[in-house]
C-alpha cells in the first residue's frame, strides 16, 4: 500500500508538471512570440514577373506592413548551371524609402539576427539563409564567402525584381562572413547597392586560417607547444582532404564557430576585391576582435576603391561585438549613415576617416 502511494504521488505531480509545461509553451508560442511574426494572415502566393523566387506573402493588420516569405534559387557554384533554393524573410513597411539586405555570419541563421531588424525601424528588410545555414541546408557546403557571394546576389536581385520596392535604394548591412560575401558581390556588380554597413569582415581566408594555427598549441609533457605542420597544413588549407583541420582550427578560434557545418574552404580576398567597391562604405570594427586584427581590417578599408568610406573602431570586446557593447549609439550611427545615402547627402558623408573609440572616448563622428 505504501509502494502504490508513492506512486500514486509521482503520477500526480508529473501530471501537474506536465500540465505547466504545456501552459509554458502555449504563453511563449502566442504571446512572446517575435514581432516580425505577429498578427499576420496569408493572403496570397505568387510568383515574379520572368523570376523563380516563390513568394508566400501575409499582411500585417496592426501596422499595414506586409511580410513576404521567398524561396529563391541560387547556382550552386559560379557558372553553374545546377542551383541550391534558399529561403528568406522580406518585411515590407509602409512609405519605406529604402530596402535593406541583411547578412549573417558564419554559423548563424536568418532567425538568429532578427534582432538586428531594430536597425532600421524605417525601411523595408530582407534577412536570408547562407547556404549550409538554416532551412534547408542539408548537403549544402559553406565556402566562407566565395559561393555565399552568389547568395547575396540572389537574394538581392529578389528585391531588385520586386514591384512593389524595386524603384527604392538597395542597401547592405553585413558581418563577418557576411559582409565579406556582400563586398565579393559588390565587386562583381558595382550597382548592386547604394551603400554598405560592414561590420568585422575579414582580410582573407588565407590569413584568417594562418592566424588560428599561429593561435593553436598542444600540450606535450606537461608543455605547451605551437602546432607541428603548421606550414604544410597552410599551404594545403584549400585542399579537400584537409578541410577537418580547417574546420578545427575555425572552431579552435571564438566567435568563428563552424561546429556542425560542412564546410569546403577556398580562396576570398576581400582585401583585394574591395578595391572595386566604389559606394560609400561604414566599416565597424571592435577594438578588442580575437578573430580579425585591427589592423587586417585598416587594410580592407584602406584598399576600399569608395571615396566615401568610414572606419568606426569600437571599444567591443570580441568578434562582431559593437552592437551589443553601445547599442544606442550604434543604431545612431548606422541610421544617420542610411539617411544620408539614401538622400544623397555625400558632403555629409565622411572621406576615408577613421574614428578610434579608444584614442577619443565617445567622440561623434557624424
Amino acid at each position: 500500500m505504501v509502494g502504490c502511494t508513492v506512486v500514486k504521488k509521482l503520477i500526480n505531480r508529473w501530471k501537474l508538471l506536465t500540465v505547466g509545461i504545456t501552459i509554458s509553451l502555449y504563453v511563449v508560442s502566442n504571446y512572446l512570440r517575435p514581432p516580425l511574426q505577429a498578427h499576420l494572415t496569408k493572403f496570397d502566393d505568387y510568383h515574379f514577373a520572368g523570376d523563380s523566387s516563390i513568394v508566400t506573402r501575409y499582411h500585417d493588420s496592426k501596422n499595414g506592413s506586409v511580410v513576404e516569405h521567398v524561396l529563391f534559387k541560387v547556382p550552386l557554384h559560379d557558372g553553374s548551371q545546377e542551383t541550391i533554393m534558399r529561403r528568406g524573410i522580406l518585411l515590407r513597411r509602409p512609405q519605406a524609402k529604402a530596402t535593406i539586405l541583411m547578412c549573417h555570419g558564419l554559423g548563424c541563421s536568418k532567425q538568429d539576427i532578427a534582432l538586428l531588424r531594430m536597425l532600421f525601424t524605417e525601411y523595408n528588410i530582407m534577412l536570408f539563409d547562407f547556404r549550409a545555414h538554416g532551412q534547408d541546408s542539408f548537403g549544402q557546403y559553406c565556402t566562407l564567402g566565395r559561393d555565399e557571394m552568389l547568395d547575396v546576389l540572389a537574394a538581392a536581385q529578389v528585391i531588385k525584381n520586386h514591384e512593389k520596392i524595386k524603384h527604392i535604394p538597395l542597401l547592405v548591412y553585413a558581418f563577418s562572413m557576411g559582409a565579406v560575401s556582400a563586398i565579393e558581390a559588390q565587386a562583381r556588380q558595382p550597382d548592386l547597392f547604394k551603400g554598405m554597413i560592414l561590420d568585422c569582415p575579414f582580410d582573407s581566408v588565407e590569413k584568417l586560417i594562418r592566424r588560428g594555427l599561429d593561435e593553436m598549441k598542444i600540450s606535450f609533457l606537461g608543455y605547451e607547444v605551437p602546432l607541428p605542420g603548421k606550414k604544410l597544413l597552410e599551404r594545403c588549407a584549400f585542399n579537400r582532404y584537409t578541410q577537418p583541420v580547417v574546420q578545427a582550427v575555425l572552431r579552435f578560434v571564438s566567435s568563428l564557430d563552424a561546429h556542425g557545418l560542412n564546410i569546403m574552404v577556398h580562396e576570398v580576398k576581400p582585401e583585394k576585391t574591395v578595391k572595386k567597391v566604389e559606394v560609400p562604405c561604414f566599416f565597424i570594427h571592435c577594438k578588442n576582435d580575437e578573430k580579425v586584427p585591427v589592423a587586417s581590417i585598416k587594410k580592407v578599408f584602406e584598399n576600399t576603391g569608395s571615396r566615401y568610406k568610414h572606419l568606426w573602431i569600437t571599444g567591443g570586446r570580441k568578434h562582431f561585438d559593437s552592437f551589443f557593447h553601445e547599442p544606442e549609439r550604434y543604431v545612431r550611427k548606422v541610421q544617420r549613415f542610411v539617411s544620408r545615402v539614401i538622400n544623397d547627402n555625400y558632403d555629409a558623408l565622411p572621406q576615408g576617416k577613421i574614428t578610434d573609440d579608444s584614442m577619443h572616448p565617445r567622440a561623434e563622428v557624424f
